[in-house]
């Protein structure tokens, strides 16, 4: 086997014929979907700490590294789903058509999630996180099969090379259409929410009503978070951690967890050195956000990696590994349950929602910004409850 191909084996033979589960990896993908239903369940949204507050545009906080991580462990994933599948003795073709299914079932969701619970279509939001997820799973999942070698009677083969050189096309490219290609109306070098690329694109593709209102500039609707340009570089995000993913099945590399440290610190000053040309923006996911977001989450794979050593951490992190293997049922059923927190319910005091009902309740004993935390936290407590039944059972929301 030369350099640039990594031999696929069987998911117990890669983990030295021991449990299957990549333990650091499901304790990554839990703490990513609890920081996303986190930020969506506060006490109070104008009562967030700052950590827990998207950043407008250039910069980031460290809710901004939430999604980029779910992305990357999406990847991480995928080399021992398809090993499993092509051992099993599935065709690539039927790899290929499995995956696209579960793309357009995610694109699916996400656009019913946005119409929930008014179904207003007039001014439904076409892009969305379940949508951008899709699409961007759908195409590394493409090259990786593009780029694997399956000969009749022989053991596939993954390149990572050449994914690498993939993930840097993406990377480039996108840089370069925003950096030097002009924007009608704008020019170029443009990476600001009114004469970008994404921003253009996605207004003249989905049109001002169907795009993201919560975040206007000068009280004009004029990017969206979610946008195609999004989806397109978010792939990179998912194409690192497939990266990952073949570096730990390989099962070569002598210290995993100080390599990925490494890697990821790497990945983090190469962003902060290459922000003059490139800034760091999550909102439309540029290369250089790419890059440190990535870095974020090998670094704190690392962590889980030498935690997963102890035993002691696999009791205090179980919750995170209960949000880790049923993430698409947390994700929904938090969407699902949203409009019964904001509905105005009859309390003995008078109409009040849930949510404004226990923030003010809360803050009789925290300040405002710790009580809507604690609501937060109330809530993910409350979820867990119900995913660890399901989890008990087995019951798992898989597309």
């Amino acid at each position: 086997m030369d350099d640039a191909e990594l031999q696929v084996v069987p998911p117990r033979a890669a983990h030295g014929g021991g449990a299957a589960r990549w333990q650091a990896l499901d304790w990554l993908r839990g703490l990513s979907i609890i920081g996303m239903l986190l930020n969506l369940t506060p006490g109070a949204w104008e009562k967030q700490y700052g950590w827990m507050v998207h950043a407008k545009w250039e910069g980031g906080n460290l809710v901004d590294m939430v999604a980029p991580a779910f992305l990357f462990c999406i990847g991480a994933a995928m080399p021992l789903s398809l090993s499993h599948r092509m051992n099993m003795g599935q065709s690539t073709t039927a790899l290929w058509r499995h995956g696209m299914w579960r793309a357009a079932m995610l694109v699916a969701l996400g656009l019913f999630l946005n119409a929930y619970p008014g179904f207003d279509l007039v001014h439904l939001r076409i892009p969305g996180v379940l949508q951008k997820i899709g699409l961007a799973f759908a195409l590394a999942l493409s090259l990786v099969l593009l780029t694997m070698q399956r000969r009749a009677g022989s053991t596939p083969k993954f390149r990572p090379y050449l994914l690498l050189g993939a993930t840097l096309f993406i990377l480039s490219s996108h840089w370069a259409l925003l950096y030097f290609v002009p924007v009608p109306g704008f020019g170029a070098p443009r990476f600001d929410p009114v004469g970008s690329w994404p921003a253009y694109i996605d207004r003249n593709v989905f049109t001002v009503p169907h795009m993201f209102i919560w975040w206007p500039v000068e009280g004009k609707v004029v990017f969206d978070p979610d946008g195609l340009l999004n989806a397109y570089t978010s792939s990179a995000s998912v194409l690192i951690g497939v990266l990952a993913g073949l570096a730990h099945m390989n099962g070569k590399l002598k210290r995993p967890a100080a390599t990925a440290f490494a890697t990821g610190a790497a990945l983090i000053v190469a962003a902060l050195l290459l922000s003059g040309i490139c800034p760091i923006i999550k909102n439309i996911y540029t290369a250089t956000f790419v890059l440190f977001s990535a870095g974020f989450s090998l670094a704190l794979l690392a962590v889980f990696s030498i935690l997963a050593n102890w035993p002691l951490t696999h009791t205090l992190l179980f919750p995170l590994k209960v949000y880790g293997a049923n993430p698409l049922l947390a994700y929904v059923t938090s969407f699902l349950l949203a409009p019964l927190l904001d509905y105005s319910w009859y309390f003995p005091g008078g109409a009040a929602s849930i949510r404004s009902a226990s923030q003010a309740a809360l803050s009789g004993v925290f300040d405002p910004y710790a009580a809507s935390l604690s609501f937060g936290l109330i809530y993910l407590v409350f979820q867990f409850l119900i995913l660890k039944a399901c989890y008990r059972r087995r019951w798992i929301l898989k597309l």
